[in-house]
């Protein structure tokens, strides 16, 4: 693995991937999900059951969204394998919900991709 800010070309696939969810993220805008996860992917996180499958992972994260305004999602340390199959990502989300600035709340995810570049494998921590 490698910081991607220390590779000669600093971004790759991986990279850009990160890059695409966390825009949509912030943008609170899924619909392109389908198209950045592979048809079997694998979401895990801590507060529910496994997300299996594009769509189903579509529609936890655009859940997941709802009643979220203003949100921030900012990476902060980006780890990519040198192949692109692998990323690490330290992160932190705000956002204001019900009345309420939630600031720089901490999460780690990790991914890995198939050959054609998609993710299949996706688990938040926080």
């Amino acid at each position: 693995m490698v910081d991607v800010h220390e590779k000669a070309n600093p971004v790759g696939h991986a990279a850009q991937a990160w890059d695409k969810l966390s825009g949509m993220l912030s943008g609170s805008d899924v619909s392109d999900i389908p198209q950045l996860y592979a048809a079997d992917a694998l979401f895990l996180e801590p507060y529910n059951p496994p997300h299996r499958g594009n769509l189903l992972i579509q529609a936890y994260l655009k859940d997941w969204l709802g009643g979220k305004e203003e949100i921030a999602v900012e990476a902060k340390r980006v780890i990519e394998s040198e192949d692109d199959r692998s990323l690490a990502v330290e992160w932190t989300i705000s956002y204001t919900a019900a009345g309420r600035r939630w600031n720089d709340l901490p999460r780690a995810s990790f991914f890995g991709f198939d050959e054609s570049g998609r993710i299949t494998y996706h688990r938040d921590y926080t």
